[in-house]
């Protein structure tokens, strides 16, 4: 590991009205750097881009935002030379050119960091820095000496300790990310495209990559910045422009610019709650006086009595996790705080029969089930939503309706065979429901990081999952589909249905969640109920302090 002492759990720096309209200061803007004028993409049967036109200066971070779909990762595609423009034009320092391919794009000092990792998992820290253009000796004699030591100085201006011949496929998620912006950084950049570069690291590590980005622009280099986390728009933008529907809305700097006008012009209306839960509102309450009539009279439909719907009982796994022990109620949203390596993946993956806990047991309305493969847990009516939703969530190449029927096949096939048409019956209400952008034929490795997370939610919403495990549900997706996902998660436990949610972002434990535990280092360090949870108490707890 790279860095050994704790790091505070993030906590996304809530929104704050005060600090809108103080941006960093940016030297006067001169010729611009970057121009993209009247640009334009079609896919099948989607316009991605409508005439969008986006300037950058030298030394100014530029952040664009919109919801996902919006067109931001396609306008930076087009930048990079991933996808060709059908329309318009884009000019360097005043010269319009042609950027054709993603050499041409490196060739005049675009850089982009995409928001799903580009690396190769087998290769070393080092080669996957310098893949292609590895230092070398004699033709095909790689100077690993040399390497090393460009390795390490790269790492150096990150403040990272890597080691240079580390395998990528051993690092986590977090220094996966960092490798990545240190690709991206090699070379002399003009132009540097950061696409959701945050959306894995700790407050420690993102502090280190704003130290990066003062660095970058104080030589000069324009950055476009596109995030979802508007406190970090705060932190170092200076404009901003705004995209929605593929075409775009405003440019404008974000000195006076409030939080509540940047989602007004993203999603085109007003967004008052930022996280809607109806506290406890799911949840069965049957006093003792009560009639077990009256209570079954209720529009929910639930079940009643003290039996949990999921009951975990001494979950251990050597090294990893110690006796976890917690109850999920019908209705309820309990969500699991701690900083990262706490365990919290972890005992998502066991609860999901990903991987197999050594002691324990699951009990599933207080029945034991046996945990041996996913398989089992779909059995249980349980549904994981995974971190990492692109290796673990989808198969890329097919549609969002075969990746919602996969988890259901068996149910669907008739005589052993799976018609197209029973996958479409399936998953089209629920691609409609939840506002999936995508066509029949498109393949899910062209949505947006968004609607691709839509669709691994819609896997278990198009089955009978009664028990939900979203793990960092919210993670690369904008503030107006937040409020979605918050509003279906509302309906979810208003019909019964339990959720565990994790997430590194506090707020949003805080604010959704009906009651809370808190892990550090494989244990349950702390257990609050919503209105006795407070960031500080959470903290305590995470760092294994006394709360």
């Amino acid at each position: 590991m790279w860095s050994s002492s704790p790091a505070p759990l993030p906590t996304r720096f809530p929104f704050d009205e005060r600090r809108a309209g103080q941006p960093p200061r940016m030297s006067a803007p001169t010729t611009p750097v970057l121009e993209m004028r009247g640009i334009r993409k079609a896919f099948p049967g989607v316009m991605a881009l409508d005439g969008v036109d986006l300037r950058l200066f030298a030394g100014e971070v530029h952040i664009l935002l919109g919801e996902n779909g919006a067109g931001k990762s396609t306008l930076m595609k087009i930048l990079s030379g991933a996808y060709r423009k059908d329309a318009g034009e884009i000019l360097i320092r005043g010269e319009a050119v042609h950027v054709n391919n993603p050499a041409d794009a490196i060739a005049r000092g675009v850089r982009v960091i995409y928001q799903e990792l580009n690396l190769v998992p087998h290769l070393s820290v080092a080669e996957n820095i310098f893949l292609g253009a590895a230092p070398t000796r004699a033709p095909g004699w790689i100077d690993w000496r040399r390497l090393y030591a460009e390795t390490r100085a790269l790492l150096a201006t990150l403040a990272l300790t890597l080691p240079p011949d580390a395998p990528l496929g051993r690092l986590s998620l977090a220094e996966r990310q960092m490798v990545e912006i240190a690709k991206a950084l090699r070379g002399d950049a003009t132009v540097l495209v950061m696409d959701e570069p945050t959306s894995a690291l700790t407050a420690r590590e993102v502090d280190q990559l704003f130290g990066l980005i003062e660095r970058l622009t104080a030589r000069g280099v324009a950055i476009v910045y596109i995030t979802h986390r508007l406190d970090e728009v705060y932190r170092i933008g200076h404009r901003v422009t705004v995209l929605r529907d593929g075409r775009h809305v405003a440019t404008q700097d974000l000195a006076g610019t409030t939080v509540t006008e940047l989602v007004r012009l993203m999603a085109n209306r007003e967004i008052g709650e930022h996280y809607p839960r109806k506290k406890g509102s799911g949840l069965i309450h049957v006093s003792a006086d009560s009639s077990a009539e009256e209570s079954a009279s209720s529009s929910q439909k639930r079940e009643l009595g003290p039996t949990p719907l999921l009951r975990a009982e001494g979950i251990t796994r050597k090294g990893v996790l110690e006796n976890i022990t917690f109850d999920l109620q019908a209705g309820e949203v309990l969500g699991i705080a701690g900083l990262m390596g706490a365990g919290r993946t972890e005992l998502a993956r066991i609860l999901a029969g990903a991987d197999r806990a050594d002691a324990g047991r699951i009990l599933v309305e207080g029945k034991a089930v046996t945990m041996r493969s996913p398989r089992d847990a779909i059995r249980a009516r349980i549904g994981l939503l995974p971190e990492d939703r692109k290796a673990q969530g989808l198969v890329p190449a097919i549609t969002a309706v075969r990746n919602i029927a996969l988890p259901h096949g068996r149910r669907l096939a008739r005589w052993g065979l799976l018609r197209s048409e029973s996958e479409s019956r399936l998953a089209g209400p629920v691609l409609r429901d939840l506002r999936v952008k995508t066509t029949a034929t498109q393949a899910v490795r062209l949505l947006s990081g968004g609607n691709q997370q839509k669709v691994v939610l819609g896997k278990w919403l198009a089955g009978d999952a009664r028990i939900f495990i979203f793990d960092e549900p919210t993670r690369g997706v904008d503030v107006g589909a937040k409020v979605e996902i918050y509003n279906l998660m509302n309906r979810l436990t208003d019909r019964g249905a339990g959720i565990i949610m994790i997430s590194s972002e506090l707020p949003e434990v805080l604010g959704m969640s009906d009651r809370i535990l808190v892990m550090h280092r494989g244990r349950v360090s702390g257990e609050f109920a919503a209105a006795e949870a407070t960031q500080e108490r959470v903290l305590s707890a995470a760092l294994g302090l006394a709360s």
